[in-house]
């Protein structure tokens, strides 16, 4: 039996496979039997309490005769451990959490992340320096595990230059332009980080100025995953003391209308970039540095 909270990937698969026994029009009794499982192991894989095994699942789908090829694909992809499991094979121990956190496997997962961060930067285009300012809001933490921290963040954003690198689609509220979080030094390296962000193919970047007339992202920050092995979105809430992932496709369906509705109305990317150039300057300009420092 599992010995952690069950993933979004298996209480998916777990659902899937409930779904495929009642259309069958079988009792969990007779399924077992028809499958050759014990009731409680059919039980256990159907309430996610165990990790199914991607064979488990194929001889599953093959004694019910599933000939649906989207469905077989998005079954095996929920079982199969993605491309994430390599990333976190070379980068987990820096994280005191066994198994790390379900938020980093997904995002290594994405084929697509949409991002509305008003107050400060998304992690994926942090510098180690903003990262560090991010997470020692208080000044005082052990500076080992902070470390760690960062390089594991910073590890992250492999995503975005891997081969078949995912795509981000970010917006960042102009707060975070001015914000200096960590000092001036450190916002101006940061914006300058995301000014060459722009210059990235895949990386989608606008900005909500404070002149924007309307706010549809006022309940504030979020992000959707659009996870590629197993073809499914979840939404990410997050808090310093834990992420809240919302998986019903009409709170999904609310948020990416959400996001639309911020995109339509933040400034082009042309604009964006304008903004960020000028608040570099801006924030060179009050630490007493001149143009050409």
């Amino acid at each position: 039996m599992a010995n952690r909270p069950p993933t979004i990937r298996m209480r998916r698969l777990g659902a899937h496979l409930r779904r495929l026994r009642e259309e069958q029009g079988l009792s969990l009794e007779e399924a077992a039997t028809f499958l050759r499982f014990s009731r409680s192991a059919l039980a256990r894989m159907e309430n996610a309490q165990v990790i199914t095994r991607p064979r488990d699942v194929e001889y599953i789908l093959l004694k019910y005769g599933v000939e649906d090829e989207e469905l077989r694909a998005k079954m095996l992809g929920l079982a199969s451990a993605g491309r994430s499991q390599e990333w976190v094979k070379r980068h987990g121990a820096l994280v005191s959490a066994k198994p790390p956190l379900e938020y980093v496997p997904l995002e290594q997962d994405s084929s697509r992340i949409r991002a509305y961060h008003p107050t400060n930067v998304f992690g994926l285009l942090q510098t180690d320096e903003y990262a560090r300012a991010i997470m020692n809001p208080f000044g005082n933490a052990p500076e080992d595990r902070l470390s760690r921290s960062v390089e594991y963040r910073m590890a992250r954003k492999e995503a975005l230059t891997r081969p078949d690198p995912l795509s981000l689609y970010a917006i960042l509220g102009e707060a975070v332009l001015r914000q200096q979080i960590g000092g001036p030094a450190v916002l101006e390296r940061q914006l300058r980080y995301l000014l060459a962000a722009f210059e990235q193919d895949n990386v989608h970047l606008r900005v909500l100025p404070f002149t924007a007339p309307r706010n549809p992202g006022v309940d504030g920050a979020f992000c959707i995953l659009d996870v590629e092995e197993g073809n499914f979105s979840v939404v990410v809430l997050e808090s310093r003391l834990n992420s809240v992932f919302m998986e019903r496709d009409e709170g999904i369906d609310v948020y990416a209308t959400i996001f639309d509705e911020l995109w339509a109305v933040a400034l082009t990317a042309d604009e964006s970039r304008e903004l960020v150039e000028g608040a570099m300057l801006d924030v060179r300009s009050s630490s007493g540095r001149g143009a050409n420092s």
